[in-house]
């Protein structure tokens, strides 16, 4: 019994990604007859044991390439699905976004929604959640979402307790989210570095996440937590050979009928199985397994039996020609080659079932019989009855027009005869058509011309005949004008047309008396007076006729250039600036541009850095072109404000156990490069920055910092430290 899929959707592009599949329990896993093999993993990589038995049990895979890239630091999505996974959780199908950022268009949406109670996204004061589907998922995020995900009770532990004594970065992990790190830490899922370090806000790579995730599966924390659904439909009988396995399963679960995987869309699947054995009853074992090993098996019986062909017939109940094609299609679930027979003649049936025959029949009453016998001896018979009556040609013109300016037309139509393949064709009784069609160019007198038409088969038989009559009018040619404008501030300009004429295929074309175009069209460029512009265009074909006169005029006005200046601020904290622009011309390729009256563009643009006093700086631009027009004066004002450095600290903290303390930090400035930095008045910094090691003294110790520019300004901050020897210190 071979299976051939049935697409129950259209085919849709699958997603690559870098996690699928799920956790199976080893009491119910389906084994698999493929082991992984990633080009970039040897046996000797540190983590090859973690990556082989989670890429054997389906949950993870590699690239196209046959590389894992181990290295390769995991999204924020790629973690939401393989928590999904792992854990079997229940697949979100729709509802509420909950992220601004992941819309249910995405392939992640499903997956970060699931997940989302145990890997979290951001919630800001102001503005929409948002998840960060790209960003680099983090330890910190990869030990809270198995915390969560695992069920482990988070409110017991002393956070403060495990982390500051095993980690001297703790104050690095998010308050808010320190118990669950704690346990996980606690728990050995996740290890710190050998530095002495947690670096929960560092990137983890594929490699840590397949070796904590198989830890986990290792460990006895993880249960299933989905059931799995099977819905099969199967009929229990059928007489047609193909029979469909339909059901619905849970979205993530992999299906097998008889052992061989189906696909699964959607939680839907659909296979057809053909049923060549011949009449009896087939077995279906179908089987359905989740991700985290899970699976529920259902077994349905089809019962194949076959009934007699099914036979259609088409035929004419009436013919007007001796012979006529029978057609017809033929159908049998047990035979695929049913034999056909009409009035006794075995006819061809194709590899579908269709057959058709030709008879010659007699005039009058004709009988047919079409019987279909298949290979057990099923029968069905179709009877039909046909009346022949034998008639004369139909003939069919094309469109002749009543009226017409051409002296020449072309008449052209078709004879059509149920018993003659070419009828003969007759125009004013002169032959024009031996083989049922004609086309025939005649030319016309001035006036009405007159022509009749008849067709006759080898039977004798005619049609009837038709008359038809045209009256032919000569006129003169055409004249279309191109886009002309009324007014323009260009001195030149194109102007444009065609003419066409029904008896010359080259009417000539004059504007204000000068032929400007002698093969029916013409492309002019003309220079314009400042004012009015008349023009005057005719077109005359070889018969001596014009078109009528068409009048234009267009009016020239020249006009300035146009300046555009870029961004000018209103006021600068800098003493520098660059001010540009750019100014049009439709006359001046090149316009000129001054500021303040002095030249600083000669090609329609400038770029000018000017130095800034302190106060209101006045600039004025204009622009002039070739003609003496100029563009009307831009003035701009710009405010320079010299203003303060500005100081930024490296951490200090507010109070410490430990005597020696290292103060740092730097200064930038707009207009000074190099701001010096004092702390108590003692120079600590001339190039924008410093690093000064400080003892305390027990108690409070006060810190002046002040920065100063080469403008004079300052900036002063002041921070205390209090410091309390730690017990049994000095």
């Amino acid at each position: 019994m071979k299976g051939k899929t049935m697409k129950v959707l259209a085919a849709w592009g699958m997603l690559l990604s870098l996690l699928c599949g799920g956790v199976a329990n080893a009491a119910t896993i389906v084994q698999q007859t493929s082991s992984y093999a990633f080009v970039d993993v040897q046996t000797t990589y540190w983590a090859n044991e973690a990556i082989q038995s989670m890429a054997n049990q389906g949950i993870i895979t590699g690239n196209p390439d046959g590389s894992f890239k181990p290295e390769a630091a995991i999204t924020r999505e790629q973690l939401a699905k393989l928590i999904t996974l792992t854990f079997g959780l229940d697949l979100v199908s729709d509802g509420t976004q909950t992220f601004s950022d992941v819309n249910s268009s995405s392939w992640a949406y499903k997956y970060v929604e699931t997940a989302k109670d145990y890997l979290t996204g951001y919630f800001p004061m102001k503005g929409k959640p948002f998840f960060d589907p790209q960003a680099n998922a983090t330890r910190e995020d990869v030990a809270v979402a198995l915390v969560r995900a695992m069920g482990l009770e988070t409110e017991s532990v002393d956070a403060d307790e495990v982390l500051r004594y095993k980690f001297n970065d703790y104050e690095d992990v998010t308050p808010q989210l320190a118990k669950e790190v704690a346990v996980a830490v606690d728990k050995k899922l996740i290890q710190g570095f050998p530095d002495g370090t947690f670096r929960p806000n560092s990137p983890i790579n594929r490699a840590s996440v397949a070796t904590l995730l198989y830890r986990v599966l290792k460990s006895s924390y993880t249960t299933a937590t989905q059931d799995v659904k099977l819905d099969v439909q199967v009929p229990k009988q059928v007489s047609d050979r193909t029979v469909k396995v339909t059901g619905k399963v849970n979205a993530d679960a992999k299906v097998y009928i008889n052992d061989e995987e189906v696909e699964n869309v959607d939680g839907a699947f659909a296979e057809a199985y053909d049923l060549d054995e011949g009449e009896k009853v087939y077995e279906f074992v179908i089987k359905a397994v989740l991700p985290n090993g899970r699976s529920n098996t259902v077994t349905k019986q089809v019962t194949y039996q076959t009934s007699g062909p099914q036979l259609t017939v088409q035929a004419p109940e009436s013919s007007n020609q001796p012979t006529v094609k029978i057609t017809g299609k033929v159908k049998d679930s047990g035979d695929t080659n049913p034999e056909v027979t009409i009035n006794d003649k075995t006819a061809y049936v194709s590899y579908n079932g269709d057959f058709s025959e030709e008879l010659t029949l007699k005039e009058g009453i004709n009988k047919i019989v079409v019987t279909a016998v298949n290979k057990y001896e099923k029968k069905a018979v179709v009877e039909k009855q046909i009346v022949v009556t034998l008639g004369g040609p139909v003939l069919t013109l094309d469109l002749i027009p009543d009226t017409s300016n051409s002296k020449t037309i072309t008449l052209s139509g078709t004879a059509t005869d149920k018993n003659d393949s070419s009828p003969k064709i007759y125009m004013n009784d002169e032959l024009v058509g031996s083989y049922g069609s004609f086309n025939k160019t005649v030319t016309l007198k001035e006036g009405d011309n007159v022509f009749t038409f008849k067709a006759t088969n080898s039977l004798g038989k005619s049609s009837a005949v038709i008359t038809k009559t045209i009256t032919f009018s000569v006129g003169g040619p055409v004249l279309t004008l191109d886009l002309i404008p009324e007014a323009s501030n260009s001195k030149t300009i194109t102007l444009s047309g065609t003419a066409t004429d029904k008896n010359d295929s080259s009417p000539k074309i004059y504007m204000n008396n000068e032929l400007v175009g002698s093969y029916g069209s013409f492309n002019k460029s003309v220079t314009l007076k400042e004012g009015d512009n008349i023009f005057t265009f005719k077109a005359t074909n070889n018969l001596g006729k014009s078109s009528a006169v068409i009048t234009k005029t267009i009016t020239f006005k020249v006009g300035g250039p146009v300046l555009t200046l870029d961004l000018i601020p209103e006021s600068s904290s800098s003493k520098t600036v660059t001010l540009s622009g750019t100014a049009t011309d439709n006359n001046d390729s090149s316009p000129k541009i001054y500021m303040n009256d002095e030249l600083v563009g000669s090609y329609g643009s400038f770029n000018k850095s000017v130095t800034l006093k302190e106060g209101a700086n006045v600039f004025t631009f204009k622009a002039t072109n070739n003609l003496g027009k100029s563009s009307e004066p831009v003035t701009k004002t710009i405010t320079f404000s010299v203003g303060e450095p500005v100081l930024a600290l490296d951490y200090i903290p507010e109070t410490t156990s430990n005597k020696q303390l290292t103060l740092s930090g730097n200064a930038t400035d707009q207009n000074d490069s190099s701001p010096k930095i004092y702390l108590n008045d003692e120079l600590v910094g001339s190039y924008g920055s410093f690093y000064k090691s400080v003892t305390l003294a027990e108690g409070s110790n006060k810190f002046v910092f002040k920065v100063t520019n080469s403008f004079g300004k300052v900036t002063t901050v002041e921070k205390i430290v209090v410091y309390t020897p730690a017990p049994g210190k000095e």
